[in-house]
């Protein structure tokens, strides 16, 4: 990895300890003669600029991706998911420094900042690839929205709380047709979160995999699916038990309403996450240490 002189510094301002964290990652950069761009990723951003470093709501993204040789995440997966679809496109490499819940996607716990920086700074960290999807819907043949990335996840639901069918496609071959809450389509990083807590299997993030993991199917059959992310998911609301008002959501954050008769395409996102972490990673131990994996 080349030499780190600038950093785009992304942070959640909702949470006070997370800012601080933050304003506390700014400070340690700066003194080390790194340029940083914060962007807060609540808008409008309540906290005031610290440490000399400005501060800039999601517009001032595009434009400070063209001065950034890494990006650093500070908060919890959600920042972090947020980060990474800004940045994907760049090549641009992600640090995630934990200040939320779980941070499956953290490289960096609070206790070590001082030292991981140092190492992060060095260029000790390790790169590891994460696939993403993209999703696309398209209305009579034509694209009205997307591809748009997702590193976790697509998720189709009905705006109301009723359940509804939902015909798959995995390539050319049609898969099922599916009546239930909806449907997840997890990338293996996203395999250990909205997929896992709807009984999805967890897929090591080395596998070029999707998931389709139908929520609360009304078939006893139906059961998580483990596909080749070679080939298109296509997903169709169809039938009359169709409700008038589904949505579908990318990582939980980016989310567009759908017509009926809507498809949606989901393929293998062109470009992987290119994610940061300590030279002794290991994806089993955060299993372990994060989801009490193995334990009795």
């Amino acid at each position: 990895m080349k030499k780190i002189r600038s950093v785009l510094l992304f942070y959640n301002s909702k949470r006070r300890k997370t800012a601080a964290l933050a304003a506390r990652t700014a400070r340690f950069l700066v003194s080390r003669k790194v340029k940083v761009v914060s962007v807060c990723v609540n808008e409008p951003c309540p906290v005031p600029p610290r440490a000399g470093t400005g501060r800039h709501c999601t517009q001032a993204v595009p434009r400070a991706l063209r001065v950034a040789d890494a990006a650093i995440s500070v908060g919890g997966d959600g920042t972090a998911l947020f980060a990474a679809r800004h940045i994907v496109d760049k090549g641009m490499p992600l640090l995630g420094i934990n200040a939320g819940g779980l941070g499956f996607l953290s490289g960096l716990e609070p206790r070590d900042l001082g030292a991981g920086l140092v190492e992060f700074l060095a260029g000790r960290f390790e790169v590891k690839p994460r696939s993403l999807l993209s999703a696309e819907v398209r209305r009579r043949g034509r694209r009205v929205f997307g591809p748009q990335p997702a590193l976790n996840d697509c998720v189709l639901r009905a705006s109301e709380a009723r359940a509804f069918t939902l015909g798959v496609s995995c390539g050319r071959e049609f898969l099922s047709s599916y009546f239930g809450d909806g449907m997840i389509i997890s990338t293996p990083t996203g395999s250990t979160a909205y997929s896992l807590a709807a009984m999805g299997p967890i897929a090591h993030p080395n596998l070029d995999v999707f998931i389709i993991n139908p929520i609360c199917p009304h078939t006893l059959t139906h059961r998580p699916m483990v596909v080749p992310a070679a080939k298109p998911v296509t997903l169709k609301a169809g039938g009359v038990r169709a409700p008038m008002s589904i949505d579908l959501c990318l990582d939980g954050q980016e989310s567009f309403h759908l017509e009926d008769g809507d498809a949606v395409v989901v393929k293998r996102y062109p470009r992987p996450l290119r994610l940061l972490v300590p030279p002794a990673f290991s994806w089993f131990e955060v299993l372990r240490r994060k989801l009490s994996w193995g334990e009795r």
